[in-house]
């Protein structure tokens, strides 16, 4: 497996300053963000270019959007830039897109699968021809009730959507608070997993049991080997599911500058961090623990 980290984690610097921090780092990709570090998909050929030019892969173009909305201009902005993100990987030859499924209020479950699945079918066809995967993250969204983002409904997805060119940007921080084993779920979706995020979730057991799962403020996003997941154990096995592509750091650690108020240095530190996380659990004598 290689390291990389999402882009977004340094919204203050140029992708050409990202990419030369990265490199000196000794990061091995970039997940490049589209809207911050590409300007849209009309950026991304020169984005994908200032990433290779520091020796770095590009292990995935990320638009942040949601392809399922209420808001009709939204979802067809959303649409329209990951079609026109595919379009420019193919010609970069970046092999996946990453962007979230979302949800419809006015729509039923179901057809709130099906509309997804209307969309991305048809574009995977398209995609497949450049060499270019589409990968949905799991993240749940601010309402917490994103379609596509638990075992249940990745089955529900790729019944609909077969084509073996979509799959799944896996993040297990989101599993931890929604209670869901990070693990178990790895070999049911194996060959599914394009891009695996290297995000960590601290849980505090006592606010839990004041507030209960549906309060705020028992659970916090960290980075590898700051919360409760076992990443030595977690990556072992989604090596033996068959993954050997990148594991991305997505920093939103409060504790190490994620959000309005911090630096892109203090994010730096936490990259490095995080990076040395990885590198641990990723050792030969982390395998030998076990």
């Amino acid at each position: 497996m290689r390291t990389g980290f999402y882009t977004a984690a340094l919204p203050g610097s140029p992708i050409a300053e990202v990419a030369r921090w990265a490199a000196d780092a000794e990061f091995d990709a970039l997940e490049v963000d589209i809207a911050r570090h590409a300007g849209g998909p009309a950026g991304i050929a020169t984005a994908v270019d200032a990433v290779r030019g520091q020796g770095l892969d590009v292990c995935a173009l990320t638009l942040f959007g949601f392809l399922l909305d209420g808001d009709a201009d939204a979802r067809e902005r959303t649409r329209s830039g990951v079609a026109a993100a595919v379009e420019a990987a193919a010609a970069s030859g970046v092999e996946l897109v990453v962007t979230f499924a979302g949800r419809d209020q006015s729509l039923t479950e179901d057809e709130n699968y099906r509309e997804l699945a209307g969309f991305l079918a048809p574009l995977a066809d398209r995609a497949a021809q450049g060499g270019v995967r589409i990968a949905i993250e799991n993240w749940p969204g601010p309402r917490k009730d994103f379609i596509a983002t638990t075992p249940q409904g990745w089955a529900r997805l790729f019944e609909l959507v077969p084509a073996p060119n979509v799959g799944l940007n896996f993040d297990p921080s989101h599993l931890v608070w929604q209670g869901i084993d990070h693990e178990q779920p790895l070999a049911d979706v194996a060959n599914r997993i394009f891009l695996a995020h290297a995000k960590d979730t601290e849980v505090f057991a006592e606010r839990l049991q004041q507030v209960g799962y549906f309060g705020a403020g028992w659970w916090t996003y960290r980075l590898p080997g700051h919360g409760t997941i076992d990443w030595s154990r977690w990556l072992d096995r989604l090596r033996a599911a068959g993954f050997g592509g990148v594991v991305s750091i997505e920093h939103e650690d409060r504790d190490w500058g994620f959000g309005a108020s911090g630096s892109d240095e203090r994010r730096r530190q936490g990259l490095r961090e995080g990076l040395r996380a990885l590198r641990t659990a990723l050792s030969p004598a982390a395998d030998g623990e076990r």
